[in-house]
């Protein structure tokens, strides 16, 4: 993977609570920002520019046999995409649906 900057490692767990509630996410986690990943994005986000957060994962085992994902979060340099624009009103193909 190449080297994007300032990196940031977390992990998802299995949901222990989900056996209860099936609603509930699958896997749960929680990501600890660093400084300098935050100002690099800071930096990123005041060029104007969207910044694109790329985002790599790995399937692991803990030494207590627990499976777990771990995620690796890098600011990109490429730009983000721009959304297409939408069609004009005008071209309208005749159907009365809202959407």
């Amino acid at each position: 993977m190449p080297d994007y900057g300032p990196k940031v490692d977390c992990a998802l767990f299995k949901n222990k609570y989900k056996e209860n509630n099936p609603k509930a996410p699958d896997k749960t986690g929680t990501i600890e920002m660093t400084r300098p990943f935050l100002k690099a994005l800071v930096t990123k986000a005041k060029t104007g520019e969207m910044p694109v957060i790329r985002m790599a994962g790995w399937f692991n085992k803990s030494k207590a046999g627990v499976e777990y994902e771990t995620l690796r979060l890098e600011i990109s340099d490429k730009p983000a995409k721009q959304p297409e624009s939408a069609p004009d009103a005008e071209a309208d193909d005749g159907d009365d649906m809202p959407w």
